[in-house]
C-alpha cells in the first residue's frame, strides 16, 4: 500500500492526535515510536519525549522483543494485511490494562511504518470476568442444590436440567429433547389414565402468565410414580414478553411417608390412651379392699404394674417386648431375687400381649408377696415352653404357707377374663397343698 505524502502525513497526524482511541506509529526497522497520540499518552502517563525512545515491547509486559518480531512477521512478509490480537499494556506507574490491537504495515518503497489502533478493553474484560464468576457461582449452585430445576422454552420443551433434575426424573436432558417435558415425566395419572398437558397446573404457568405452586405426581423413567412439590414461574424478556418457564421441584416421598406415620402414630396413641384409660377405670372400679388405706395401696400397685408395661413398650417404640423381660420386671418389683426362678426360651410378645400379661403377673406376684411363697422364704418358679405357635406358661409357688381357694371373685377373676379376651388364651388356677399353680396358655 503506498505510503502517504508529506502533506497527507501532516493531515493524518492531526487526525490521529485527536482520535478517541490510542494510535501508535513506529518504524519498521528501528521499531521506535514516531507518533503516539494524545489519548495513548494520557492513558500511559508517558510524555512524547519518553515515548520517542521506546518500542512496542516496552509497553507490553507479556511480549518480548523476539516474540513481537515473530508476531509481526506475517505483516512484513506480506502474508496478511492486518493483525488483530489482544494483549496487556503497562502504564508508567506500573498498572496494567487490557487492549485490543489492530496492526497494519504501510510501505511506500522508501520507508515502512507500522500503524496500530488500540482499544482499551479493560472494562469489557472486567465485565466478562464478573459475568463468568457469576455464571460459575450459578452453575455451582444449580449443580449442587438438591432442588431439581428445569428451564422450559416457549414450546414448553426442556432446554436445561440440573443434576438434581436428572436424578429426580431418571432422564438426561438429551432424552427429553424434542417434546414437552410434561409428555416425558408427567403424562399419566397414578391410576393409569392420561394426563393432558392442558390440565397441568405446572404448564399453565406459561399460557396464563402467572406463577403456580402445589403438589403433583411425576412418572420416573423406571415407570414408578412419586409425589413432588413444585413451583413454576414464567420467564420474561427485556420487553416483558413471556419466553419460557422455570420449574423447581423436589421429591416429597419421605415427607408423605412421615405424614402417614404421624397420622398412624396419632391414631395409635389415641387408641392406646383410650385403652389405658379404660384399664384404669376398670382397675379402679374392680379393686376391693377392707380400708381406704389398703385400697390406695392395692390401687397404687396395680397402676405401677400398668406403668411398667407402658414404659417397657415405649422403650421399644411400641413394637412389643420379650416374655422374659415382662416376667422379670414384675417379679423384681415384689419378690426377693433369691425366692424367684425364671426359665424359658426366648419369646417375643406383641404390644397387645405385654400389657395384660404384665397385669396378670403383677396380681400373682402381689398375692405371693402378701400371702404366698415370697412372704416366708418359699420359691416362685415361672417357666414356659413353646408348643408349635402357643406359649405354655406356668406359675408355681412352693415352700410357702398353706393356700386356700378364695371364697369370692375379685380382681383376679376379672383378670382371667381379660387374659382370655386380650391374649386369646386360657388361664387355669389350682390351689395345691404345696402352693398356688397357675397355667396360662396363649398363641403368638
Amino acid at each position: 500500500m503506498p505510503f502517504p505524502t508529506a502533506m497527507t502525513r501532516e493531515r493524518l497526524g492531526r487526525i490521529v492526535e485527536d482520535a478517541a482511541s490510542e494510535v501508535y506509529l513506529f518504524g519498521a526497522q528501528d521499531f521506535q515510536f514516531r507518533l503516539v497520540n494524545k489519548g495513548a499518552r494520557e492513558n500511559l502517563g508517558y510524555s512524547v519525549e519518553e515515548l520517542s525512545t521506546m518500542t512496542p515491547w516496552d509497553l507490553k509486559p507479556l511480549i518480548s522483543r523476539e516474540a513481537f518480531l515473530m508476531l509481526i512477521e506475517p505483516l512484513r512478509s506480506g502474508d496478511t494485511a492486518r493483525l488483530d490480537f489482544e494483549t496487556i499494556h503497562r502504564r508508567k506507574d506500573g498498572t496494567e490494562y487490557n487492549v485490543f490491537v489492530k496492526l497494519q504495515m504501510f510501505d511506500d518503497g522508501d520507508d515502512a511504518i507500522f500503524y496500530a489502533a488500540i482499544q482499551d478493553i479493560t472494562a469489557h474484560r472486567q465485565i466478562e470476568a464478573a459475568l463468568r464468576a457469576t455464571a460459575m457461582r450459578l452453575d455451582a449452585i444449580l449443580e449442587n442444590t438438591t432442588m431439581a430445576v428445569f428451564l422450559m422454552d416457549e414450546r414448553q420443551h426442556c432446554i436445561f436440567m440440573n443434576k438434581a433434575a436428572e436424578t429426580l426424573t431418571g432422564y438426561t436432558l438429551g432424552e427429553t429433547a424434542g417434546r414437552p417435558l410434561h409428555d416425558v415425566i408427567h403424562h399419566t395419572h397414578p391410576d393409569g389414565s392420561p394426563f393432558p398437558i392442558s390440565e397441568c397446573a405446572i404448564d399453565r404457568a406459561f399460557p396464563e402468565k402467572a406463577g403456580a405452586q402445589g403438589e403433583e405426581v411425576f412418572v420416573h423413567k423406571d415407570g414408578s410414580f412419586y409425589p413432588i412439590a413444585f413451583t413454576a414461574s414464567p420467564i420474561h424478556d427485556e420487553e416483558a414478553k413471556i419466553i419460557g418457564t422455570i420449574i423447581e421441584a423436589r421429591d416429597i416421598s419421605v415427607e408423605k411417608r412421615n405424614e402417614e406415620i404421624r397420622n398412624l402414630l396419632m391414631h395409635e396413641v389415641d387408641h392406646r390412651a383410650r385403652n389405658v384409660l379404660a384399664i384404669v377405670q376398670s382397675i379402679t372400679r374392680l379393686t376391693r379392699a377392707d380400708s381406704l388405706e389398703a385400697y390406695k395401696e392395692v390401687l397404687a400397685g396395680r397402676f405401677s404394674a400398668l406403668a411398667r408395661a407402658q414404659t417397657s413398650l415405649a422403650s421399644r417404640s411400641w413394637e412389643g417386648g420379650w416374655l422374659k423381660d415382662v416376667v422379670t420386671e414384675e417379679l423384681d418389683a415384689l419378690c426377693p431375687a433369691d425366692s424367684v426362678h425364671i426359665e424359658g426360651p426366648e419369646v417375643g410378645l406383641s404390644p397387645e400381649q405385654v400389657q395384660p400379661l404384665s397385669m396378670l403377673l403383677h396380681e400373682l406376684a402381689t398375692n405371693a408377696n402378701k400371702y404366698g411363697a415370697c412372704r416366708s422364704g418359699g420359691l416362685v418358679s415361672v417357666t414356659w415352653r413353646l408348643d408349635q405357635n402357643r406359649v405354655l406358661l406356668q406359675w408355681r409357688e412352693s415352700g410357702g404357707p398353706p393356700v386356700l381357694a378364695p371364697t369370692r371373685d375379685g380382681f383376679g377373676s376379672s383378670l382371667k377374663s381379660s387374659v382370655v379376651r386380650q391374649l386369646k388364651g386360657t388361664i387355669a388356677r389350682q390351689w395345691e397343698s404345696t402352693g398356688l399353680v397357675v397355667d396360662i396358655e396363649f398363641p403368638i
